[in-house]
């Protein structure tokens, strides 16, 4: 099966499934940011990233931050390893679809977990949202409503 299968199509409804073993699935667009590595710092494709306010460098999205970095900016797009004391440049992916069980995250954070002040709090999956990256499940619209 390719990425996306269009397998039922007609004039009021698409039925797609994608393959949900690939991770991004398309339509994305792509940014590069910088991150500065204390100690080795390992990235796992779909992590999410946060950037850092006063220093504009990206660093994996912490819940417990106020530097700016619990705001994802994007999700990276390959496994990296940066070594100790090393800037490198990570692509990141900021729109489009891509595998919601792909998406990783530093600690237990989730995809459900909170942040932000306590009277203003919003879930990572809507800040991942207002970003445009759509986050598939495997399946979308698959049966008739009236059926």
């Amino acid at each position: 099966m390719s990425e996306i299968e269009n397998v039922e199509q007609t004039r009021n409804q698409l039925t797609t499934n994608y393959d949900v073993s690939k991770f991004l699935l398309g339509f994305n667009s792509f940014i590069d940011g910088s991150l500065t590595s204390s100690g080795t710092t390992s990235l796992l494709q779909g992590m999410v990233m946060g950037r850092i306010d006063s220093t504009g460098l990206l660093v994996p999205a912490d819940k417990d931050a106020t530097n700016g970095s619990q705001i994802p900016v994007g999700l990276c797009v390959i496994d990296q390893t940066i070594l100790d004391g090393i800037t490198a440049t990570v692509r990141l992916v900021n729109k489009g679809k891509v595998a919601e069980s792909k998406v990783n995250f530093l600690d237990v954070e989730t995809l459900a977990t909170l942040i932000g002040p306590a009277n203003n709090q919003r879930s990572y999956r809507d800040y991942l949202n207002d970003l445009g990256i759509e986050l598939a499940g495997g399946e979308e619209l698959t049966i008739y409503d009236n059926d």
